[in-house]
């Protein structure tokens, strides 16, 4: 793997989700590294108070590990609401944070399920109706992403992007994935990544060196490509970047090309790169059936 390919994607997750500052340090947080071990750690915020034990995985007898070595209590007024056990491996954490701007934090806890290239889910408590109501992000790739006001309205925002573009069109470290955006409201996330277009354009122009780069360097280019097509929609410059992309696609690679049925079997080839790239955002939702830029992708 080509050095500057390996400071890209370092990079960009890097910027996205293992930020020290993705949750905002000065609100209350348990932050679990490789050898914390934790029984019955207390953090509050106002009437929530959470209870946080972690045992760390024994590496050594891996049959004694524990599938479910993360556990935590939420009270609410002393009183508890919710009891969980869950699965980190050598990271992850509880932090109080008011997301929505409503005057009561929410409870983030942030679980890593260990392995190369994946995955932590975010899992967050709102309180609401006289209960805790729970949200997660589901696992995404690395760190999954990072909270941050963009507008200055108290309110956070969720930043991440697609995973859908990992390996589609070349190796994980060629991928430049577009950038996704939510808010959170009333224990919700809400998409709202083309209200962004500065977020937008300033991971568009890392994609454009990183496609410059790979020029240079005879690296894969194609996945980077893809990504900043879907980037280009979003920003409503659709034709734009589909230019970009046919004066600059690798015509000799052939990753991403094979057609599978329902079983995953290869049953058919698309003929080149921009044909297999028009059906992938056809698929993930960026075109529409006919091929043209949907409003329905926010």
């Amino acid at each position: 793997m080509k050095f500057w390919h390996k400071v890209l994607l370092f990079s960009l997750i890097n910027s996205l989700v293992f930020n020290p500052n993705y949750l905002a340090f000065a609100n209350p947080e348990i932050e679990i590294e490789p050898e914390t071990t934790l029984t019955n750690k207390i953090i509050s915020s106002g009437a929530i108070r959470v209870s946080v034990s972690y045992q760390p995985p024994n590496f050594d007898n891996p049959e004694s590990m524990d599938d479910r070595n993360f556990s935590y209590q939420i009270f609410y007024n002393n009183k508890k609401q919710v009891e969980a056990k869950d699965f980190t491996m050598m990271t992850g954490g509880v932090t109080l944070k008011d997301l929505d701007s409503n005057g009561t934090d929410e409870v983030i806890v942030r679980t890593f399920s260990g392995g190369a290239h994946c995955c932590t889910n975010f899992i967050i408590y709102t309180w609401q109706d006289n209960q805790f109501i729970k949200t997660e992000t589901g696992f995404l790739d690395g760190g999954a992403g990072n909270f941050e006001d963009l507008n200055g309205d108290g309110k956070s925002e969720f930043l991440t992007f697609d995973n859908s573009f990992l390996y589609a069109f070349s190796s994980y470290a060629g991928s430049f994935p577009p950038t996704i955006i939510y808010t959170f409201n009333n224990g919700n996330f809400e998409p709202v990544t083309r209200n962004y277009p500065k977020v937008l354009r300033e991971t568009l122009q890392q994609m454009y060196q990183s496609i410059r780069q790979g020029q240079k360097e005879n690296y894969e280019v194609n996945g980077v490509l893809a990504g900043y097509v879907a980037q280009k929609i979003l920003l409503g410059e659709y034709e734009d970047g589909w230019k970009f992309m046919l004066a600059n696609y690798d015509k000799s690679s052939d990753w991403g090309l094979d057609i599978y049925d329902s079983n995953g079997n290869v049953i058919d080839q698309y003929t080149d790169f921009p044909t297999a790239l028009k059906a992938f955002l056809i698929e993930q939702g960026y075109l529409d059936k006919n091929g043209n830029p949907s409003a329905n992708k926010k």
